[in-house]
């Protein structure tokens, strides 16, 4: 996201920091969570150095709460086994987030080596799939930009 001025950049990073834009975003996971849909509010800390991010248990120096919500929107079986199609909504948006949630609960993102994936892929199966915000300075205007996947895979595995 690009802003023509500083001011319409301030009103937008103050839209980030109160939690006011909507950040949806599409993956692909190894298996099927037990539920249809859930809350995930976990501590997380982002190592730096190895450039990882982990689940921790309290809190300390550099831990920040992380919440996403999820609904699963269909899931298939393929040679590599068990793989579903998660919409995720983002309501803090932390370095791996996405991807260390799902790592943690043992459904790595497809092609996610570095968080646990055996299948290879050009990339972490994580699709930016829609962002709402505010129209800087105006009365209700919104902007609402959304995008589909590309049909390879994984993603050709599914109706999306």
């Amino acid at each position: 996201m690009l802003a023509r001025s500083p001011a319409a950049c301030a009103a937008l990073q103050r839209q980030f920091q109160e939690d006011l834009v909507i950040k949806e975003y599409l993956a692909v996971v190894s298996g099927v969570p037990e539920t249809d849909s859930g809350l995930f509010s976990d501590l997380l800390y982002h190592d730096q150095r190895s450039n990882k991010t982990f689940v921790v248990d309290k809190p300390r120096k550099g831990v920040k709460e992380a919440s996403c919500s999820w609904t699963v929107v269909e899931t298939t079986e393929g040679a590599q086994g068990a793989l579903s199609l998660i919409r995720i909504r983002l309501h803090s948006g932390r370095t791996h987030q996405i991807r260390v949630q799902f790592a943690s609960r043992k459904m790595p993102l497809v092609g996610d080596r570095r968080y646990g994936s055996r299948i290879k892929t050009h990339a972490p199966a994580l699709w930016s799939a829609r962002l709402c915000f505010s129209r800087p300075f105006s009365d209700g205007g919104m902007i609402d930009v959304s995008s589909s996947p590309p049909a390879v895979f994984p993603w050709s595995c599914f109706h999306c």
